[in-house]
């Protein structure tokens, strides 16, 4: 059964829940992991799901700010320690831009112990994106997509399910004019959508390259996109979250809505 493992849902610095991160999961078992949130919560989440860290051997890492990026530091720690106890058979692939190996690598050199950047070194294998290339990842064809960020350089990603069903991450900024082409009706499209419509004054997602739901719902709708899950969002009023979120998508978009909380899981 194919399905999103929800670990966070956050935009940038959250309390009420973890930033953003997930698991693709496969018919067979096998995980990709999206992002890796903020810091060593993401321990706990997988804990939480009881996901067998040995089990996950590839990241696909969108871009290199903080509430992305960072759990990869406490995730290489465990990865390290558990290869060195013979518990973590093979390598670990992450897939990113260059500049994020340049980030991790420094912050390892000067942190860790010899021993475990030694190891670091062994089992840690990077895949550069660019636009339009291809990997093999645990089955699935996924094509990185340049998100045309424009504060940095990020990728999300598209493929087809074995379902044939097919699904577009897109990382944490508005869809630029120039995806859209290469995600028009597609099955599942998982946003960004840091508040609602209402709230825009306030939060000014727009400033910070992000979008509400208004502005998502009705991209997505014209794009003709089936499933839309929103997520990377503010955590001021988690408890309505998906009701409020879900409601206002609903006034634009005529396809399934996902507003998932942290930990859910959803089928594909």
């Amino acid at each position: 059964m194919e399905k999103i493992i929800i670990l966070g849902t956050g935009s940038g610095i959250t309390i009420n829940c973890y930033s953003l991160s997930a698991l693709l999961e496969n018919n067979k078992g096998d995980y990709l992991l999206i992002d890796t949130g903020s810091g060593n919560q993401i321990l706990n989440q997988l804990n939480t799901k009881d996901i067998d860290i040995n089990k996950i051997h590839d990241i696909f890492i969108s871009h290199k700010h903080i509430d992305h990026l960072w759990g990869i530091i406490p995730l290489l720690r465990y990865i390290i320690q558990q290869y060195s106890k013979h518990n973590y058979e093979g390598i670990l692939n992450i897939y990113c831009e260059e500049k994020i190996k340049q980030i991790v690598d420094i912050f390892i050199e000067e942190t860790f112990h010899k021993v475990h950047e030694d190891l670091y070194k062994e089992i840690v294998k990077y895949h550069f994106c660019e636009n339009g290339k291809k990997f093999d990842i645990i089955g699935y064809e996924i094509e990185a997509i340049n998100t045309e960020s424009i504060e940095c350089t990020q990728y999300g990603f598209k493929t087809t399910l074995s379902s044939g069903k097919e699904l577009a991450f897109l990382g944490d900024v508005p869809c630029s004019k120039n995806v859209y082409s290469r995600i028009e009706n597609m099955d599942w499209v998982l946003h960004e959508a840091m508040c609602l419509e209402n709230q825009k004054d306030k939060v000014k997602p727009h400033e910070k390259n992000h979008s509400t739901v208004k502005d998502v719902a009705i991209i997505m709708s014209k794009l003709n996109i089936k499933n839309l899950l929103l997520w990377h969002s503010i955590d001021n009023d988690i408890e309505m979250r998906k009701e409020l979120f879900t409601k206002e998508a609903k006034e634009y978009f005529n396809g399934n809505v996902y507003v998932p909380d942290d930990l859910d899981e959803i089928e594909l």
